[in-house]
């Protein structure tokens, strides 16, 4: 099996760095999941938490399906966000703290959103994979949409 970080095509690059953020994805939604007492954002986040989980399943298996081996780079953020979603820290607070660490996660050139959605139609790569780029764009998409919800719900109840 091809290991070589510097002989992989570009999409399974990508494919290699979606993969291990969507696990730590996972792992710190449940776990945020299973300290609120909110049953709507509980719902939400176990949803998405198991979608995350699913993806880096999947996205590992295709990255061994094409010849290579996923490799695991360590994020030194996810223990951060780790404890926070797992404190007793009220939901809303834990909002504001994903808000704003996405606000300070600036990066130079294209994001990996951008790469992904881009994927979706690259034609040098196989249709197998460009489909699983656009089933992931969507699932992704969709999984925004219903956290921006529960996320109003929680901020709604704040306010209230």
């Amino acid at each position: 099996m091809a290991t070589d970080k510097e002989t992989r095509p570009h999409h399974v690059e990508l494919l290699n760095a979606i993969a291990p953020a969507e696990r730590r994805a996972g792992v710190f939604l449940k776990g945020w999941a299973d300290k609120t007492p909110d049953p709507e954002l509980k719902v939400c986040l176990s949803l998405v938490a198991a979608r995350e989980t699913s993806h880096y399943e999947v996205f590992k298996r295709r990255i061994e399906e094409l010849g290579y081996t996923l490799v695991e780079e360590e994020d030194p953020s996810f223990y951060e966000r780790l404890l926070v979603n797992c404190s007793d820290m009220p939901d809303i607070e834990k909002i504001r703290y994903g808000q704003a660490r996405q606000q300070q996660q600036q990066q130079q050139g294209p994001t990996l959103r951008e790469r992904y959605e881009a994927a979706t139609t690259d034609e040098t790569i196989d249709p197998l994979t460009r489909a699983l780029f656009k089933w992931f764009a969507e699932e992704e998409a969709d999984s925004r949409t219903l956290l921006a919800q529960a996320y109003a719900h929680v901020e709604a109840k704040a306010r209230a």
